[in-house]
């Protein structure tokens, strides 16, 4: 059968998936913490895919190192991009910003006394929640995108770049980008299922969000293929979508959503400027002969017929 291991693959995927959220819902609040599982998901299925239906195996799977300029290089590049998000939220009066960090910590310590627990009590000793806050805003920006973060972003990385995208690649070009894209999206949608809600938000709100995080989507699949491509490396590609995470996290103590339907359009509209960048360097050419320069890279993945057209990478 053509494509059997991508099929298989997808079964599995949602075989896993459906048993987290299944798994969250029975446990109720508890269930959220079910979701650092459900990362896990893309690459345990690739990796059983791989074991049992896919004869290559690994010799494709590109767990190589990878150049370690490569890894300061994204990294940076992922602070400048969600320097960019933040930037624009402001402009569209999405965030208020609070660089104290007072009331994100209020409301952390609310949090803690609902549940019959005091803040202070959770911390090491000699540490208040501000240098703990400082601690964690540091580490986001730096270290935490090496561990535990490079093994979150494996889990996504290993499976929706590193099997699921030249698969859909092999079929077409745009079928990798844009059928990756949005199935990429709709991976994450069920994590709002495990996620305790805090407010109700209109039917009407919540169908143009998932449009606008759609296309989203969409870019920031785009960014980190070309990444995984570039690099040759999953782990390069890992670093990159997690440092993005995190660096988003660490600012996001020290902001206060005022509409969080602009905010995720300030998000889009950030990586619609990068692809868009991208495009204009000819560092992404949607089209079908102008991608076997990753043959290198990514062993059969491309048709070996095809030639490079010069200048492009992706």
């Amino acid at each position: 059968m053509k494509h059997k291991s991508l099929i298989i693959y997808f079964v599995i995927l949602v075989t896993l998936c459906a048993g987290f959220v299944v798994g969250a819902r029975v446990m109720g609040k508890q269930g959220a913490y079910l979701a650092q599982g459900y990362m896990m998901t893309p690459a345990i299925a690739a990796l059983i895919t791989r074991l049992f239906f896919y004869k290559p195996r690994f010799k494709n799977a590109n767990l190589r190192f990878g150049r370690a300029m490569d890894y300061l290089k994204y990294w940076l590049i992922a602070l400048g991009i969600t320097a960019l998000s933040y930037g624009i939220y402001t402009l569209l009066g999405a965030i208020r910003w609070d660089l104290s960090g007072e009331i994100f910590l209020e409301r952390l310590g609310e949090q803690f006394t609902t549940t019959g627990q005091d803040i202070n009590d959770t911390l090491p000793p000699g540490f208040t929640p501000k240098m703990m806050l400082w601690i964690f805003t540091l580490g986001g920006l730096t270290v935490f995108n090496i561990m535990p973060g490079l093994i979150s972003g494996f889990g996504e990385e290993f499976g929706h770049r590193g099997f699921m995208f030249p698969a859909l690649y092999r079929i077409k070009p745009w079928v990798g980008f844009i059928v990756g894209g949005l199935l990429w999206f709709a991976w994450h949608i069920p994590i709002s299922f495990m996620m305790p809600k805090t407010v109700e938000i209109p039917v009407w709100t919540t169908i143009i969000n998932y449009l606008i995080l759609a296309v989203g989507s969409l870019c920031t699949f785009a960014y980190l293929a070309y990444v995984y491509v570039k690099s040759g490396s999953i782990f390069v590609a890992s670093i990159a979508h997690i440092a993005m995470n995190n660096a988003a996290i660490s600012l996001s103590y020290f902001v206060i959503v005022q509409n969080q339907l602009l905010a995720n359009l300030g998000l889009t509209l950030a990586m619609l400027i990068v692809v868009l960048i991208m495009v204009y360097k000819r560092m992404l050419v949607f089209d079908e002969l102008s991608y076997t320069g990753t043959i290198g890279q990514l062993p059969n993945l491309m048709p070996s017929q095809y030639e490079k057209p010069k200048g492009a990478i992706l």
